[in-house]
């Protein structure tokens, strides 16, 4: 479903739960970049009525993420400060081409990849956290997160056409897979 070509390292779980903390704050900030993303992209690709209507649902949502978050945040007694470096996203940002009839397609893909791998580390914390509120919480997201991927790869079939955004798609999904697998395995969200 999802399209990726790697798995999450299989030790990621137990990084992860081994510094819930840092991935709930990583979390909240993920929720917030994703929510900005897609606004700035209506902002910046407005023509297309159904595409800004999309955008805008989707930061919507984005943002109830943020809020639920925040809330996850203080019930541990948890503050957010200024978002660490993005190593995977912005590895990510440097394949995107620039040209304007290429940059909306990429844009909008690199969204969808993103979002599958959030769906796909979300997954994974809704069976592996011990407590059960969080492990209920990050199904739901997971569930989020699935739809997610698929508006931003149907938003990038619309703007170019079944074909060209699938077979960019699985050309990201390689350059994603290369970028996880330089990356340390680190208590992230991505």
């Amino acid at each position: 479903m999802l399209g990726l070509l790697s798995a999450t390292d299989p030790r990621w779980v137990q990084v992860a739960l081994g510094d819930l903390d840092a991935v709930l704050l990583d979390h909240f900030h993920c929720e917030l970049k994703a929510a900005s993303s897609a606004l700035a992209l209506a902002a910046r690709y407005p023509s297309d009525p159904r595409r800004v209507q999309a955008l805008t649902e989707l930061a919507r949502e984005e943002l109830t993420h943020v809020q639920q978050a925040s809330e996850v945040l203080a019930s541990r007694g948890l503050v957010p400060g200024p978002p660490g470096e993005d190593s995977y996203a912005r590895e990510l940002r440097r394949v995107a081409r620039t040209a304007p009839s290429e940059h909306l397609l990429d844009r909008l893909l690199l969204g969808s990849v993103i979002e599958a791998r959030s769906c796909e580390r979300l997954l994974l914390l809704s069976q592996a956290v011990p407590d059960e509120a969080l492990r209920r919480w990050y199904g739901a997201l997971y569930a989020s997160e699935a739809r997610h991927h698929r508006v931003f790869a149907a938003l990038a079939e619309d703007a170019a056409g079944a074909g060209r955004a699938r077979e960019r798609l699985g050309e990201l999904c390689a350059l994603e897979a290369e970028v996880l697998a330089g990356l340390p395995v680190l208590p992230r969200i991505h």
